[in-house]
């Protein structure tokens, strides 16, 4: 079950979304992914948002950004986030 997250929080979370399709194949945005993503997981804790941090985290500890070499789990990272992202979406219409 996902909280419901203020919709500033639930556009953070499609922007750093969509930045992590940007940076599949783009270290420099792959950084910037993983910088944005544990900015995001402050603001959450720092807001109550305690088992949506938990989801981030998890994000979080399977990626690694990595020079001169493909992410081993760019699918995996962007599946958590796009799952992450629809059910803090479905849960704000509720």
């Amino acid at each position: 079950m996902t909280e419901n997250l203020p919709n500033e929080i639930i556009k953070a979370l499609e922007c750093v979304c969509t930045l992590h399709e940007q940076a599949v194949c783009n270290h420099e945005k792959c950084r910037e992914f993983s910088e944005q993503l544990s900015d995001l997981l402050v603001r959450l804790e720092d807001l109550g948002y305690f088992r949506t941090a938990d989801r981030v985290m998890s994000v979080l500890m399977n990626c690694s950004p990595k020079e001169a070499s493909h992410c081993e789990k760019a699918t995996l990272v962007g599946e958590m986030m796009k799952e992450l992202a629809k059910e803090a979406q479905k849960a704000a219409r509720k």
